[in-house]
């Protein structure tokens, strides 16, 4: 809450129309250094911090009756941050009460027969987790989908087996990729771009699994792995930006030697490398390639 110079407590976000038939601004101020729009028909105070969750809380004001906030907003809303402050607010209404509103510019609206709420969000009604989780995981790419229900499920957001079981209970359009981004969540993924390396891999025949510990013979620690074929003794490896530290480049080369001396190929994947997700499923299938020839060479 912040006060506003006429000595009235304002809201972190206002309805516009309100704020003028109370009588706290004009229309011209609406548009004046003071205020900052949200979304169109509803302000903040300028100077506040410009997040999603308050994007969210101002397109909660424009709802119709029985809507909710959903989805990857929702989810931000709870502390798993899957929207940024210039990503459209996520919502559901239920149709047909909601069919004649229209979503402002800044929203994505989705509508169903019926709306079930969970319980509110510091006053912004959200819907049930398994239903925001199921808005989470459609309409994108499965890779982007599993990622976002890593997070949801690894940041205690929503309960995996409560999910697979709500979708083996609805039907309809999206459900059946719901259903597979459930069959493929992990939330021993540290990162949305290991989730995302792992779908890809996934999808062409190679099973890798997160979080596998790499031990010496005598059962001394090696390396927590980001994904490994275990197998065939393959970790692959996101490297997100390059360590251009001394002290952690050198704990970096260790750390390799330390998993070549225990039998393991290691595969590096970098950023520019999931723009071609083909050129790194290539690389790994030629790293269980060679680990298989020195199988049979030993």
């Amino acid at each position: 809450m912040r006060r506003h110079d006429r000595d009235v407590i304002l809201p972190e976000v206002f309805l516009g129309r309100d704020a003028v038939r109370d009588g706290l601004f004009s229309e011209k101020q609406l548009r004046g250094p003071s205020v900052q729009r949200v979304l169109r028909g509803v302000y903040t105070v300028r100077g506040r911090p410009l997040t999603h969750v308050l994007r969210s809380r101002a397109a909660a004001l424009l709802l119709p009756p029985g809507g909710v906030v959903t989805g990857r907003s929702q989810a931000t809303l709870l502390g798993v941050e899957l929207r940024r402050w210039e990503d459209e607010v996520e919502v559901l209404v239920p149709a047909p009460a909601g069919a004649r509103w229209t979503a402002v510019q800044g929203i994505a609206l989705r509508r169903a027969r019926t709306v079930d709420p969970g319980a509110p969000r510091d006053g912004v009604p959200v819907a049930t987790a398994e239903r925001m989780a199921f808005d989470a995981t459609t309409r994108m790419p499965l890779a982007e989908a599993v990622a976002n229900l890593d997070a949801l499920v690894r940041g205690g957001a929503v309960a995996l087996p409560a999910l697979r079981r709500w979708l083996d209970e609805v039907h309809g359009p999206h459900v059946v990729a719901a259903r597979k981004a459930a069959e493929l969540c992990d939330p021993r993924a540290e990162s949305r771009q290991e989730s995302v390396v792992r779908v890809v891999l996934h999808g062409a025949g190679l099973p890798v699994v997160p979080g596998v510990v790499v031990r010496d013979r005598s059962g001394g620690f090696v390396a927590r792995l980001d994904l490994a074929l275990e197998e065939f003794r393959v970790a692959v490896e996101y490297d997100g930006e390059w360590h251009a530290l001394r002290q952690q480049l050198t704990k970096d080369r260790r750390r390799l030697a330390a998993l070549r001396d225990a039998g393991w190929e290691v595969v590096h994947v970098t950023a520019p490398m999931l723009s071609d997700p083909q050129a790194f499923v290539d690389t790994v299938r030629r790293a269980v390639a060679r680990q298989k020839l020195a199988y049979w060479a030993a």
